[in-house]
């Protein structure tokens, strides 16, 4: 359950990270990608919808997160008694 759990924070740091580039290079013009390489930049932004599938991933991810955490402090009472 800790490796799942791992895996999710790291899947959530990304996902937002991705999300927030694309809303701070659309809306404020500054961000991730205006420090990044254009080649790098480039292809994120000729696919666009790469930051809803980061929305999406986000809110997945949390959802995910809330039984993975149930069962991890299940568990950790199981241990205790």
């Amino acid at each position: 359950m800790k490796m799942l759990d791992a895996l999710l924070n790291l899947v959530l740091v990304v996902s937002v990270t991705v999300f927030l580039a694309y809303v701070g290079l659309r809306y404020f013009d500054h961000g991730l990608f205006t420090v990044l390489p254009a080649s790098v930049v480039e292809f994120f932004t000729s696919h666009a919808a790469l930051g809803w599938v980061a929305l999406g991933l986000v809110i997945a991810t949390m959802i995910a997160k809330v039984p993975v955490g149930r069962a991890m402090t299940r568990a950790a009472d199981g241990r205790r008694s």
